[in-house]
């Protein structure tokens, strides 16, 4: 049901709708009863849909764990890994992490879900992902989070904007200042409005132009001159290098920050799962992220 239609559904299954259709009709005839009904808002389960949607989520729940059992049982690091990851580590760290990761173990195939900080938690909740990687320290105490990798977050304007001269801006020099910034639920946006507010600015008072769902948008939007951004330094990275954009010391504030590592304590994941987060905990995950560093420096 959270596809909201048939179409959207036979989308992400690789199926046709009318395929989607024929097994939702079966099931209906299996259990003599209606299990979804459709209204203006698009579809909704019955009661009894509900029931059933349930008891399949615990059947396909157990099934999942037998597999998993057999795979420990044969003493194979094998399978499917179901991996979230915030935008920045997402797009940024996690194709490096998950090739480094492969070549030790080439039978695990790591299934890589991009979404903001918040989504990627719940859906770790809803036990659509056996891990994730996120920005932002989860407030939910049922979710254990380990910090792994380092990040800073810096303040990005366009060569040609008047700040790229100088060393250092003052922080109420960005009022007014045509602002991109990231959409509600994103870790970065949490840390920088943290830290400003800390500082004594009112992230309510920035002008914003421009709101994006990931940093790489908020980068391409600097380099496009359509504002100043707050964004991690890896989103970064090509584009600093490049000279499309230029980094600024934002006086008297840092956003420093860690990516978290975050998974269920007491849920059974299965050696592919223990394997690929005790390879993100390791020292080699963290050159692989960190040691690129050194291709800018230390930035703000």
């Amino acid at each position: 049901m959270e596809a909201g239609s048939f179409s959207a559904a036979a989308k992400q299954l690789g199926l046709t709708q009318p395929a989607v259709s024929m097994h939702i009709q079966a099931l209906e005839d299996y259990f003599g009863t209606k299990l979804i009904e459709r209204n203006s808002k698009g579809m909704e389960l019955t009661r009894a849909g509900e029931l059933a949607a349930l008891s399949v989520a615990r059947l396909l729940d157990d099934v999942d764990t037998t597999r998993r059992q057999i795979d420990e049982m044969m003493g194979e690091v094998a399978g499917p890994v179901f991996l979230g990851a915030s935008t920045v580590p997402g797009e940024q760290l996690c194709p490096q992490l998950i090739r480094a990761f492969t070549q030790r173990y080439p039978r695990v195939k790591p299934r890589l879900i991009v979404d903001s900080t918040n989504v990627i938690i719940d859906k770790l909740n809803r036990r659509e992902l056996d891990l994730g990687i996120v920005g932002a320290q989860p407030k939910d105490p049922t979710v254990r989070a380990e910090a792994v990798f380092s990040d800073e977050i810096i303040f990005l304007v366009n060569p040609s904007h008047r700040f790229a001269r100088l060393k250092e801006v003052a922080l109420e020099e960005l009022y007014g200042e045509p602002f991109v910034g990231r959409a509600s639920g994103s870790g970065s946006r949490s840390v920088y409005e943290r830290e400003l507010s800390a500082a004594g600015l009112s992230p309510s008072r920035l002008t914003p132009v421009l709101e994006v769902g990931t940093s790489l948008a908020a980068v391409n939007a600097v380099e496009a001159n359509l504002g100043v951004a707050l964004v991690s330094m890896y989103a970064a990275e090509k584009s600093l290098l490049l000279g499309t954009a230029t980094a600024v010391s934002l006086a008297g504030v840092k956003f420093a920050r860690p990516f978290f590592l975050i998974t269920m304590p007491h849920r059974y994941g299965g050696r592919a799962v223990a394997e690929l987060a005790n390879f993100l905990r390791s020292p080699e995950a963290r050159q692989l992220v960190e040691g690129r560093k050194h291709r800018w420096g230390t930035l703000g």
